[in-house]
């Protein structure tokens, strides 16, 4: 039985995944993130650039970072584009959306249900876990083919130019094998610019759409016709991270900023299957590992305690 004196905060804490899953190592070890701990050093809140409102770190309804931490935060290039919906009743404040938004500005955007595009002609994919979906992995399998439009390795951007592989319907209409040798000369070519032609050449949907909200508004919003007609897919289970609970769920619903990371690991391995992911989109999670953490410090005693007892 709780104590009485036990506050509300933490029952609420140990009902999450954050909680039950804790673990006495860093559970970010194996990430490139970069060094975040100047964001304990700003001492007031700043002003957003578009809005004008007091804002800590970063605005989470312009998606835009404060003045005193923009030239200090990553910047994180994504091989697709992102649409992230979020429910109107998500608060924005506690949404973990915007780090998306504001670490990958290029390439993330998030609209406020009802308003977003029908995507009617677009190529896209939802990821959600509707009972359509299926896995990812299965997926690809069947709808992707880049053995038939693919260089043998991805550093060979300059040489994939040269033979005009960017428009692949035009250079092999025939749909016939196009990989090309290496070549030493090519090896110092940036691998995220060369993820755009690998794109261009293999990939079947040029957007991702994610849904940002609890698992109980997500059903009335994957009613919508806009979404419900979209080919939809499911990752592979991984336990989440995130403090904030789901009741009654598992511990592998993910926050939105999780689900986006490991959709993109995913699509990193299915893409380049014998080659080592090498951490470029680790700092998608820089400021989830900032929050982790602090919350880790004021948790710390009674997490500590629970990890020990499960050994």
């Amino acid at each position: 039985m709780q104590s009485s004196t036990e506050s509300p905060r933490k029952l609420f804490i140990e009902s999450s995944s954050f909680y039950r899953n804790c673990k006495a190592e860093d559970p970010f070890s194996s990430m490139r993130i970069d060094d975040s701990s100047f964001l304990d050093s700003i001492p007031t809140r700043g002003t957003c650039p578009a809005c004008k409102r007091s804002r800590k770190y970063y605005c989470y309804t312009c998606y835009i970072p404060v003045k005193e931490v923009s030239e200090r935060l990553p910047k994180v290039s994504l091989p697709v584009k992102i649409d992230i919906i979020k429910h109107p009743k998500e608060v924005d404040g506690k949404s973990t959306s915007a780090h998306a938004a504001v670490l990958a500005p290029d390439d993330v955007k998030i609209y406020n249900y009802p308003d977003f595009p029908s995507y009617e002609n677009e190529k896209v994919l939802l990821i959600f876990p509707g009972k359509s979906a299926v896995p990812f992995q299965e997926w690809w399998d069947q709808q992707i083919h880049p053995h038939e439009y693919h260089c043998e390795t991805k550093s060979n951007k300059n040489l994939c130019s040269s033979f005009g592989l960017l428009n692949h319907e035009e250079t092999n209409p025939n749909h016939q094998n196009t990989s090309v040798p290496c070549s030493d000369q090519n090896d110092s070519c940036d691998r995220l610019s060369f993820k755009e032609v690998e794109k261009s050449l293999c990939l079947q949907f040029s957007k991702v759409i994610f849904i940002d909200c609890t698992w109980r508004q997500s059903k009335a919003m994957y009613s919508d016709p806009r979404l419900r007609s979209l080919p939809c897919v499911v990752l592979s289970s991984y336990i989440s991270l995130f403090w904030r609970p789901q009741r009654g769920k598992p511990d592998t619903y993910l926050a939105t900023i999780e689900a986006v990371y490991y959709f993109l690991r995913e699509l990193d391995s299915l893409m380049y299957p014998s080659e080592v992911y090498s951490g470029e989109f680790d700092n998608l999670l820089f400021f989830f590992k900032f929050w982790y953490f602090k919350l880790r410090s004021v948790y710390d005693v009674s997490i500590a305690e629970k990890c020990l007892l499960s050994k």
